[in-house]
């Protein structure tokens, strides 16, 4: 939609990768495993012996170096990721994919406060799975349309259905309940949020769906997860106002009990995951 940058080369794609803390540490642990084997091997071949020389070795020869340029790349990711955030690429790749997924995430989605790291990385692994099952049918772009719809349509309801138990009684519901709701209803949100965008992005058109445009499911989304924040965090917080779309049909009832069963667990559930994706599917 009107973007001139270039997409970033694969070393490009890697730096990015480890613009965040996690990634680096990450890698900085593998880089401990590793120099400490290279260590063990190198006593155990040359001799115990000169154990403090060979730690001196892979210490500051090695591990020193290798930890500095590792704080360099990410430094340098941050500024891939930076860019990709201004303006994505003009292709959107199965490789470039994640990269673009989440410049749009963070330039896109203000996710509630009560949405720990964990339940937030869903976002990203739940928007790569979808894209790339995309990826894997004749248009696309489409397909991901409708499959953002569909998370519209279940977040539609969801919104309603708690509109509704607040009314009817605003403390029938636990605080750890509430969390739980709240962290599983607003990955679902930003992940449609995001989709949105993408689609756009491969169809070079704004969104659209039945009943639905652009401008209105941005709105009703932004204003979903403003409400979730607020809600998760105080108790007497009055029920949700905004505007419903009026998309919620039956037919995504199972799509929601797919989605709560992905969001019990805290971390990758590929398995699960995959029965989302495949209940998406057009």
């Amino acid at each position: 939609m009107g973007k001139t940058s270039p997409a970033a080369p694969p070393r490009g794609l890697l730096l990015a990768r480890l613009a965040t803390g996690e990634a680096r540490r990450r890698a900085s642990r593998y880089l401990v495993a590793a120099c400490a084997a290279g260590f063990a091997a190198t006593a155990a071949v040359f001799g115990w012996d000169r154990w403090f020389f060979w730690l001196m070795l892979w210490g500051g020869a090695v591990f020193l170096p290798l930890r500095l340029l590792l704080e360099l790349a990410g430094a340098r990711g941050q500024r891939v990721r930076a860019a990709y955030r201004e303006h994505l690429p003009d292709r959107i790749t199965p490789a470039n994919l994640p990269l673009v997924a989440q410049s749009v995430y963070e330039r896109d989605v203000l996710m509630p406060r009560i949405v720990t790291p964990p339940y937030a990385a869903k976002v990203q692994e739940a928007v790569v799975a979808v894209a790339r099952a995309a990826f894997g049918q004749p248009q696309p772009g489409d397909w991901m349309r409708q499959a953002a719809c569909r998370l519209v349509c279940v977040a539609d309801g969801w919104m309603a259905e708690m509109r509704a138990d607040r009314e009817a009684d605003p403390s029938s519901t636990n605080i750890q309940a509430r969390w739980q709701e709240v962290r599983s209803l607003a990955v679902l949100a930003a992940t449609a949020r995001v989709l949105v965008a993408l689609s756009e992005e491969l169809l070079g058109q704004p969104f659209w769906g039945p009943g639905l445009d652009a401008q209105n499911v941005r709105a009703f989304l932004d204003d979903a997860l403003g409400y979730l924040d607020r809600a998760a965090l105080d108790p007497d917080v009055p029920p949700w106002n905004g505007m419903l779309l009026g998309v919620w049909t039956p037919e995504v009832v199972e799509l929601r009990r797919r989605w709560d069963h992905y969001l019990d667990v805290v971390g990758p559930a590929p398995s699960r995951l995959a029965a989302v994706v495949e209940e998406l599917s057009p």
